[in-house]
């Protein structure tokens, strides 16, 4: 009883999704039914309650595939059943609320933290409706080099884009709200974005990140896809900053990274243009850094500061994603001119020849 009296006031606290309510409903009808027993002759409580949690269950596995915002496995396809059981937002808006009450966050980096994580996933769940997460699998330890949950959302301008954001996640693992709100900023190039899941420390910059990094390559390689910006929040960019220089693709160009709230002090310069978006207040990885990053790689770099902590991401989300959107438009738009007159060059040369 105190256990289904807690999971109820939880889902009070973080208001719970409809399936969160109904979980928490039927884990307290279940529990009533149990205490109950020793007085009734019937089990009808605990069969409604188990038959709440199954309805539940049932509709949701139903409803998670299909939509704009899916969750595969990559490399074989297809997605695995676990993640469609719970809504993501339950579960990151209740580790949210633990972290506040346990001072686990800096006051500096997470005002208005719960706010904007709220409002993130309001905006996800009018959009996307329904949908399965990689963060399920990701705590049951599913996640390896050779079979993970990505998030692949496609652009709604382009059946078969040749172009890609690939979006590495931060701590705590991979989480679609994120996925989503970069996926935004990649509409404006009309390129496919697929977050791949390394496991919840986010340590991109590991034998297993890189490894994982090189098996989503090869996956877009395989379905079309011929350039490719790199991108990564927090853990995400400091892993991102690092692989842009060990993990390549021969079929695929880099053409540029993205790093947001995140990269390697210590990681060498990029040899790609490179967008850095940063809160001012940033505490958890230092704006200091991240500007001496930028200061480093001279014209190649390109840097934005938003008036905000860490979470810049979720609580100044408008002005990032405006960020990020104008730098791919503006970095498609070289590359098109850049191809034209190569293009240009080739036809001189060609009639010079002749």
């Amino acid at each position: 009883m105190p256990v289904a009296l807690l999971v109820l006031a939880a889902a009070a606290r973080i208001g719970a999704s409809p399936s969160g309510w109904g979980y928490a409903v039927g884990l307290l009808l279940v529990t009533l039914g149990l205490l109950s027993r020793p007085w009734r002759r019937r089990r009808g409580l605990t069969r409604v309650g188990l038959g709440l949690v199954l309805l539940v269950a049932g509709v949701r596995l139903g409803l998670a595939g299909g939509g704009p915002v899916e969750t595969v496995l990559i490399p074989d396809g297809g997605s695995r059943w676990v993640n469609g059981l719970v809504a993501e937002r339950d579960g990151t808006l209740l580790a949210a609320h633990a972290l506040m009450l346990s001072s686990g966050l800096p006051r500096s980096d997470s005002h208005d933290f719960v706010a904007a994580l709220e409002g993130a996933f309001d905006r996800l769940d009018a959009a996307a409706g329904t949908m399965a997460t990689p963060a399920v699998a990701t705590y049951l330890g599913l996640q390896s080099p050779e079979s993970f949950d990505a998030v692949v959302i496609p652009p709604a301008s382009s059946a078969n884009p040749e172009t890609a954001v690939v979006f590495l996640h931060g701590y705590a693992g991979n989480f679609s709200v994120y996925c989503w709100q970069l996926a935004r900023a990649a509409q404006a190039i009309s390129a496919l974005t697929v977050c791949p899941s390394v496991g919840p420390a986010g340590d991109w910059w590991s034998s297993r990140g890189e490894q994982t990094l090189e098996q989503t390559l090869a996956w877009l390689a395989d379905r079309g896809v011929r350039r490719v910006y790199l991108s990564g929040l927090s853990n995400g960019g400091a892993g991102a900053s690092v692989l842009v220089n060990r993990v390549s693709h021969p079929r695929i160009e880099l053409r540029g990274l993205v790093l947001v709230s995140g990269a390697m002090s210590h990681a060498a310069s990029p040899t790609v243009p490179t967008l850095l978006v940063q809160g001012r207040h940033d505490s958890m990885m230092p704006t200091r850094a991240m500007r001496d990053f930028a200061e480093r790689m001279g014209k190649l770099a390109t840097y934005v500061e938003v008036d905000s902590g860490h979470f810049a991401f979720l609580d100044r989300h408008a002005e990032c994603e405006r960020a990020i959107a104008s730098w791919l438009r503006k970095r498609e738009g070289e590359g098109a001119r850049k191809a034209s007159g190569t293009a240009t060059a080739r036809a001189r040369s060609t009639r010079a020849d002749g």
